[in-house]
């Protein structure tokens, strides 16, 4: 039964998640969309592809998140933010290529 005990923190960035388990400017990097191809597509197109690394700058919450990937921002309701896997990348190595 210890074996169960789960911990809130994470601890390795290896541990992947959802989007909607993340916290408010939180960073992490996409690992995979489990979404059909149609969404996968859309989310191509607007820059989120495994490997691409993104902050959370609104929600999570019931209606979504809002997400800043590259220089843009992005808006994404709860379904979509439930089928994009990610690993949170430590505070002291992120970058999601926002230009100052």
């Amino acid at each position: 039964m210890d074996s169960f005990i789960m911990n809130s923190s994470i601890t390795s960035p290896s541990e992947s998640l959802f989007i909607g388990d993340l916290h408010l400017g939180d960073h992490a990097r996409v690992l995979e969309i489990t979404g059909g191809k149609v969404m996968r597509q859309r989310l191509g197109m607007l820059g989120i592809r495994r490997d691409t690394p993104v902050r959370v700058v609104h929600g999570p919450g019931k209606r979504g998140a809002v997400l800043q990937v590259g220089g843009a921002r992005v808006a994404l309701g709860w379904g979509v933010i439930q089928r994009i896997r990610v690993a949170i990348i430590p505070a002291e190595s992120t970058h999601t290529g926002e230009k100052t």
